[in-house]
């Protein structure tokens, strides 16, 4: 079984988006629906309550977006996990079929692409086509040493090989949590597709500012003080070259 985990807070329409394609199709009981509301006031208790899919959820303050996930992780009971925020959701019903066809193999981790889309759920682009980060052919634990190369929402990892998110970082807790979570795996399968689609947030100057920098803090710790000087410089030349990419 597969544990979907949404994270959610006052993004009813958002949350509504995710839900849809498992509304809208049968999986059995290869699914499991994890929703953590973090008490939101905008109706989305009252709507989960009235889901016909099977939900788990809890709808209670939390202490952020990476204390929330850490609760779904723990309310989770699937043999792998897969995160999907409120907003993002699959690309479409066959992906989740060859996810959970793949998943009867027994990797480790399965990844692939990420299509990013707008409010209005226009398709932009794949984060390959709009970042200067391409997906690697065989993900491994150094593959984030330039960055984000894999968007945690095309990511499905087995839950007893998910680590914990570090509640200290603000921002960019995902990318040290794929980096601890694959410094465990050995087999990582690549559907060489689209996975899901992640809604951008138009994070605002000073966060994304905020961002950067604690990446930065993220991946000196993983890969080292001179190693990460060495690639934030080789990251910096090729945002010059690519300015009209994220």
């Amino acid at each position: 079984m597969i544990s979907i985990i949404s994270i959610c807070y006052n993004n009813l329409e958002g949350l509504k988006k995710t839900l849809e394609i498992f509304n809208n199709h049968s999986f059995g009981n290869e699914i499991e629906i994890v929703i953590v509301d973090g008490g939101s006031i905008d109706g989305t208790k009252a709507y989960l309550k009235e889901q016909t899919i099977s939900t788990n959820f809890v709808s209670e303050p939390d202490k952020g977006i990476y204390n929330a996930m850490n609760k779904g992780l723990f309310m989770a009971k699937g043999q792998y996990v897969w995160f999907l925020n409120a907003g993002d959701y699959p690309y479409d019903k066959t992906v989740i079929d060859q996810i959970i066809e793949v998943c009867r193999k027994n990797p480790d981790a399965i990844y692939g692409e990420t299509m990013m889309v707008d409010k209005d759920g226009k398709h932009l682009g794949t984060r390959s086509d709009l970042s200067t980060r391409r997906l690697p052919s065989q993900l491994t634990w150094e593959s984030f040493k330039m960055g984000m190369s894999v968007s945690h929402q095309s990511f499905i990892i087995k839950k007893t090989l998910a680590m914990k998110y570090d509640e200290s970082y603000k921002y960019v807790s995902d990318i040290d949590w794929m980096i601890r979570c694959l410094k465990n795996c050995h087999q990582n399968i690549n559907l060489h597709r689209i996975i899901a689609c992640f809604t951008l947030d138009g994070f605002s100057t000073q966060k994304r500012k905020e961002s950067n920098q604690e990446r930065f803090t993220v991946l000196q710790k993983q890969y080292g003080v001179i190693p990460n000087l060495i690639n934030h410089l080789f990251i910096a030349i090729r945002k010059l070259g690519n300015k009209s990419k994220m």
